[in-house]
């Protein structure tokens, strides 16, 4: 193991306090029949709840009239529709592709999406990519980009990369929110990294080290990938990951939970990867998951089809059965009660101290709450950030 900065050791503690309970397999849900512009397979699915129904985007290979020139394939981003999250409705047409002119970063492709409704606005997460460099036939991937929606169906683009592509493997992100502030983590290998922003507008923060894999041990020593950020209402801890983990062994995977009290220092069960059940966990590709308020948790997953190689999507229940799903805009563990007083502004209110005194004012936030006080705390951790930016990238 190589020497970590000072402070980078507590990004990742462990506990038993999780019920790791196991994923049982449910079957296919999505898998496009052959005249369906999606027929050359389904993946990356990322599902967001609004309140009546679940909302599923998933990349899928363009056809092959629509590649572009150049280009060594092409992905774009759909949509479905489903009311209970097993039987799903796909839409005729890309809900998110790619374009620009040649040479821009989405010229080739969008792919492996994360969505999440913020209160206000629909949020889409892309990996992009564009044409092969020289000598190469793979198209050369540039960053993750975002786009906001006020209907999830029309995409305004905020940021053709937001963050940019390093040269090493990176993607599959997950976005959140609770108390005020919006959280988008994402693999960049070999480990998992966070950035906040303020759901009503405002930059984003440094990126943060959020779980370094070489602290998992022998489940984790190829990398952590693939994180998918859920609510946990009744927790004190408001966030919840369920990711992933590789051996150097090809596909000797592993999914693990975390959860965070502050959106920076993450804790994973002790009790390491997840065992049991009938899901198979080293057959996924992809994976997001949604939590119910009765205390169970639905997993959407890719993987190919033994025969054919095409992807499909399918669905894993893990807990307590019943209840209502989570949006990924988290209940607020520290709002106070709608006292009707003049400065309390209800459901929507957060508490300056936990249990303590409303005024609210902006930015004084319970500490540990993840809440707008992170975004305070961003300045604080730009060097750690750095260092364990740089000591990784000398590692590589």
């Amino acid at each position: 193991m190589g020497i970590m900065p000072a402070g980078v050791l507590m990004l990742l503690a462990f506990t038993a306090a999780l019920a790791a309970e196991p994923f049982n397999d449910e079957g296919v849900v999505l898998q496009p029949g052959a005249e369906s512009v999606f027929a050359a397979g389904v993946g990356a699915p990322t599902v967001e709840w609004d309140g009546t129904q679940f909302l599923m985007y998933f990349e899928s290979p363009a056809p092959e009239p629509q590649i572009p020139e150049g280009c060594g394939g092409a992905y774009q981003i759909g949509r479905a529709t489903s009311p209970d999250g097993l039987v799903w409705t796909p839409e005729t047409l890309p809900s998110f592709s790619f374009g620009g002119a040649e040479g821009t970063t989405r010229y080739c492709s969008v792919a492996q999406p994360a969505v999440l409704f913020d209160g206000t606005l629909w949020n889409l997460f892309w990996s992009s990519s564009r044409e092969p460099a020289a000598g190469s036939t793979a198209n050369q991937p540039t960053g993750i980009g975002w786009a906001t929606s006020s209907d999830g169906l029309t995409w305004n683009v905020q940021a053709e990369t937001l963050v940019p592509f390093t040269g090493t493997a990176m993607g599959l992100a997950s976005a959140a929110a609770v108390n005020g502030l919006v959280y988008l983590i994402w693999s960049e290998y070999p480990n998992l990294f966070v950035i906040t922003r303020p759901a009503k507008g405002g930059a984003w923060s440094p990126p943060m080290l959020a779980i370094d894999h070489e602290l998992l041990g022998d489940w984790g020593s190829e990398w952590a990938l693939g994180p998918s950020i859920v609510c946990a209402a009744e927790s004190a801890a408001p966030l919840r990951m369920l990711f992933g983990a590789d051996q150097a062994e090809t596909f000797s995977r592993s999914l693990a939970w975390a959860t965070t009290t502050d959106g920076s220092t993450w804790t994973v069960d002790e009790a390491g990867p997840l065992t049991g059940g009938t899901l198979e966990y080293g057959a996924l590709n992809h994976w997001e998951a949604l939590s119910y308020d009765g205390g169970g948790t639905r997993l959407w997953y890719s993987r190919s089809d033994t025969e054919t190689g095409t992807k499909f999507i399918g669905s894993a229940w893990s807990g307590a059965a019943g209840g209502e799903p989570q949006p990924r805009l988290c209940p607020n563990p520290y709002a106070p009660a709608d006292t009707g007083l003049p400065d309390d502004s209800g459901a929507a209110d957060t508490a300056d101290t936990q249990g303590g005194t409303d005024t609210n004012t902006p930015g004084l936030q319970p500490d540990g709450c993840g809440c707008n006080g992170a975004a305070e705390r961003g300045a604080s951790v730009v060097g750690v950030a750095a260092l364990a930016l740089a000591a990784m990238r000398r590692r590589r």
